[in-house]
């Protein structure tokens, strides 16, 4: 049998984010992915046609951008193991059916007055808004990378102070209702409620006002980042580091059952029947329902069982369509908006608003659309043959569809993919048929297929609802990583700080490594 002082299962970029410093720290690490690539989430494959490199998951690296880990740098993925970034100074463009658009820069003096345009009202009060909410910055920061504290202690921290105090109002708030106090154009609340959507979270949702104070001055302060040559080089740099500090990553393994021994966590049973110790520790890197409902031999207590169980899902999802273009998309409203890395063509404000009642009964919304786009070979060529493009195209669907449940998206996601791709061409002079080379689709249930962790096609993990964050996530009982078996750690997107590209495995591996007495400050230094 093999041994290891540590096992991780799952290679996404969570788990090897925690290989990487407890290997730093100089343990026998060995990483197992059941796929034949790793990054999970976070990978780049040729989907379309040869040379055309597109993304299966994360599209921008936002929230990692103010994680030490990239910004000091800390396992030397940047100095030392070829991740390189990428930072376009206009981050997000909504264009509007009228064929304006308002742009969300990393400079706030040109959001606001990109703002400004629509109203000069809402232009100073998203620069107060910022303003108000950057001394808060560090605590969010902090927290994001970090273990969370319990979750009265964290009220209590914030409550001393008129800031924190309002962080906490807004925890019982929805992103609307915030909204709809600070400003006053339709189009900065619809740019705005869009934004805050993207957790996978319905905007006039109670908790969501919570959004405002993290990504708002986190997108001023930590720019968004792509990376060169796809979101696949950070698993890519991650695994380098691992394996140059001795540790193993294995594809094509997957892992069936987690054993136990004296009421410790033991070893791994793969598919092929192997069986991995684990001396130290074992890491899943996996949805709690899947590692402690189907993977782990030993029961639950029938308590426990029930809470997982419980878990609860976003309320919808995505569709996504990886597409080889000819030439990039051009926009009606403004040549310069192919200077965009995310570009988004909104109804108008009540439509979008609208959109999230037919999410929320199981319907393909029908009304209007709210795409997701991206073409990253704007801002990074590597990615396609010389001269051709790749497009990510994502908008909002349900898992559940009201009329034939989550099968029925085999027969239909083509036609709904379509819809969407008309929609996009509403918007833009030349993404007709001539301009498109290939196209890959990948439905909500296709994405729980690709990778059993997006439970429920869930590509953020478990909702990202306020009683499903924190040291809540994804359970009061399991929101310190610790589990009931001895030795057995959950990580990734269903733990804190969450789905997103965050490098969340930072926080998880001090607890790790506080538990096997590790000092993980000399580990960084």
């Amino acid at each position: 049998m093999a041994e290891h002082d540590v096992v991780v299962i799952g290679a996404g970029h969570n788990g090897l984010t925690i290989a990487a410093y407890l290997a730093k720290s100089g343990l026998d690490v060995c990483v197992l992915e059941q796929n034949s690539y790793i990054g999970g989430a976070t990978s780049t494959a040729e989907v379309t046609l040869p040379g055309f490199k597109h993304e299966l998951g994360a599209v921008d690296h936002a929230l990692i951008q103010a994680n030490p880990m990239i910004l000091h740098d800390e396992l030397g993925l940047k100095s030392k193991y070829g991740l390189k970034y990428i930072y376009p100074e206009l981050s997000v463009a909504n264009v509007f059916p009228d064929d304006t658009y308002l742009g969300l820069y990393s400079d706030l003096d040109k959001t606001c007055e990109s703002i400004a345009k629509f109203s000069e009202h809402d232009a100073e009060a998203y620069r107060k808004f910022y303003e108000m909410c950057t001394p808060m910055i560090d605590l969010l920061v902090g927290g994001l990378f970090n273990a969370p504290p319990p979750f009265g202690a964290l009220i209590s921290q914030l409550d001393q102070t008129p800031i924190g105090q309002e962080l906490v109002r807004s925890l019982m708030m929805s992103a609307h209702d915030v909204i709809s106090q600070w400003f006053e154009h339709p189009k900065t609340k619809l740019k705005l409620l869009k934004y805050m959507s993207e957790p996978l979270v319905g905007p006039e949702d109670r908790g969501t006002a919570v959004y405002l104070f993290v990504l708002i001055p986190m997108n001023h302060t930590y720019p968004l980042g792509l990376p060169e040559g796809g979101s696949g080089m950070l698993p890519a740099s991650l695994a380098r580091c691992v394996e140059d500090n001795g540790g193993t990553v294995r594809v094509d393994s997957e892992v069936k059952k987690i054993k136990t021994s004296g009421g410790r966590a033991s070893s791994v049973v793969l598919a092929s029947g192997e069986e991995i110790k684990a001396r130290k520790a074992i890491v899943a890197n996996v949805d709690a329902r899947v590692t402690l409902l189907q993977l782990l031999e030993d029961k639950l207590s029938d308590d426990l069982k029930q809470k997982v169980e419980r878990i609860q899902d976003p309320g919808f999802t995505g569709i996504l369509q990886a597409i080889a273009l000819n030439k990039a998309p051009e926009y009606k409203a403004d040549k310069k908006l192919r200077d965009a890395y995310i570009i988004e063509p909104l109804p108008w404000l009540e439509e979008f608003r609208r959109m999230f009642d037919d999410l929320r009964y199981g319907e393909i919304p029908s009304r209007a659309l709210a795409p997701f786009v991206v073409c990253p070979t704007v801002h990074d060529p590597t990615r396609a043959p010389a001269g051709k493009h790749t497009l990510y195209l994502w908008n909002y669907v349900p898992y559940w569809l009201k009329d034939g449940g989550p099968e029925k998206w085999d027969s239909i996601k083509e036609k709904v993919a379509d819809t969407i791709l008309d929609w996009l061409r509403k918007y833009t002079t030349n993404m007709g048929p001539e301009n498109i080379l290939g196209r890959a689709i990948y439905s909500p249930l296709d994405f729980e297929r690709m990778n059993p962790n997006l439970v429920h096609g869930a590509v953020l993990g478990p909702g990202a609802f306020m009683y499903q964050f924190f040291s809540y996530r994804p359970i009061p009982e399991l929101g310190q990583y610790r589990t009931p078996i001895d030795k057995l750690y959950l990580a990734g997107h269903a733990t804190h700080p969450g789905g997103c590209v965050t490098g969340g495995g930072r926080a998880t591996v001090q607890v790790i490594m506080d538990d096997l007495g590790i000092d993980f400050e000399k580990v960084i230094t």
